[in-house]
Parts: C-alpha cells; sequence; structure tokens
C-alpha cells in the first residue's frame, strides 16, 4: 500500500499523477489489498493448525 495507513489515502496522494483511469487503478489496487489479506489468512491458519495447544501436550 505504499507505506500509506489506505488504499484510500495513496490514491489521495497520487491521484494526480493518473489523471486517466482511476478507477481502474483503484480496482487493481483493491484486488491486490484482497489478495494480500487471503495470503495472510492462509499463512495463519497454516500456522494455527500446526500448533498444538497446550491442553493437548502431555507430560512425559
Amino acid at each position: 500500500m505504499l507505506g500509506h495507513k489506505s488504499a484510500t489515502m495513496t490514491l489521495d496522494v497520487y491521484a494526480g499523477l493518473f489523471a486517466d483511469g482511476l478507477d481502474d487503478l483503484a480496482a487493481r489496487l483493491g484486488a491486490s489489498a484482497r489478495a494480500n489479506e487471503d495470503q495472510l489468512r492462509t499463512e495463519a491458519a497454516e500456522r494455527a493448525s500446526r500448533e498444538q495447544p497446550v491442553s493437548e501436550l502431555r507430560a512425559v
């Protein structure tokens, strides 16, 4: 997200650079953000599935 708090802020800052095709740019930024969120959720779920809760650990 170019270091900004939101895609909206990024578009507000850089809108003048993209006079034509802002709708396309916004759609692409949104798709990129959604893909990144999906990847982070997948990685978190994979980590969680590999970890055992403390209550399931057996004393040796």
